[in-house]
């Protein structure tokens, strides 16, 4: 539900500096003792929870679900910080529009561990909860860093030709490309910074290679995908990289793209009237 306008939102990010609180947490990212499901989740949704690798896999079922849709959800974060509450309320409005399981999959994070120890996980909850759930209709969601995430994971499926993968991709805002090499519009994004970005792919990436599909989901393959629906800002230094996604995927029936003009980065976790169009948009993709 919107509560201020996306100008508001922008001049009250430049006031407070926004940029420069993200970097000083993306070099000294915190960790909380454990995973906190709040009160009101429990109240209004079945909650279940599991341990693979030590991370968490929470998923919220409303309590009057009539459809198998299973949504996997993957936080932003650069791959170094832990979901915020603003996730939480992403996915309880999704799972409540949508009527069907939000998955919030708490993955391995850098600097303690590398790409491969999270897809590794990743991995391991996906086979799980297509164990557990036989009958359901998987699809993956993620925005910024989880948005690259949830794409590489459904382009390494397809390679390597699983028997059941995603229905559906939703993409909110999403890290394509490790390299950022789309500096020009950084001047407008209030949140984001090349330099900031291009530190947490080094320690996402262990050093290695990082233009691989798997670290930048840009430079893989986008046949055989499920269907995916891409939302970008156009005042986000991950804006070039989105364009040119568009323009790989083209003639592609499966790629669908929502341009926002002059939204800020991940502005889908601000409760401001075009995150609420956005999610509107994301839920009748979802149902339809």
């Amino acid at each position: 539900m919107s509560v201020i306008s996306s100008k508001s939102l922008t001049r009250f990010l430049s006031i407070l500096n926004f940029k420069k609180l993200i970097q000083i947490s993306l070099r000294n990212p915190s960790r909380a003792k454990k995973l906190y499901v709040s009160k009101h989740l429990k109240e209004i949704f079945y909650v279940n929870e599991f341990q693979i690798m030590e991370k968490h896999v929470v998923t919220l079922t409303p309590k009057t679900i009539v459809s198998n849709i299973h949504i996997l959800f993957f936080h932003g974060g650069a791959y170094l910080l832990e979901g915020s509450a603003m996730h939480w309320k992403l996915i309880e409005t999704i799972a409540l529009k949508a009527n069907c399981k939000v998955s919030y999959i708490d993955y391995p994070l850098a600097p303690e561990y590398t790409y491969k120890t999270t897809f590794t996980m990743v991995q391991q909850c996906y086979d799980k909860l297509l164990t557990k759930n036989p009958n359901e209709r998987f699809m993956l969601m993620g925005d910024s860093a989880g948005g690259g995430l949830a794409l590489a994971f459904a382009q390494k499926l397809a390679a390597e030709n699983a028997v059941i993968q995603p229905e559906k991709i939703i993409l909110f805002s999403p890290w394509l490309d490790m390299y950022v090499q789309n500096s020009e519009i950084e001047k407008l994004d209030k949140i984001l910074s090349v330099a900031a970005l291009r530190d947490a792919a080094k320690a996402y990436s262990g050093g290695e290679d990082i233009n691989q599909y798997l670290l930048s989901p840009i430079n893989g393959k986008f046949e055989g995908l499920g269907e995916t629906l891409v939302f970008y800002g156009t005042h986000e230094i991950l804006y070039n990289d989105c364009l040119k996604l568009k323009d790989k995927t083209a003639g592609l029936e499966n790629f669908n793209f929502r341009e926002f003009a002059g939204m800020q980065h991940d502005w889908v976790l601000f409760p401001i009237a075009e995150a609420d169009e956005a999610l509107e948009m994301a839920v009748e993709f979802i149902v339809r």
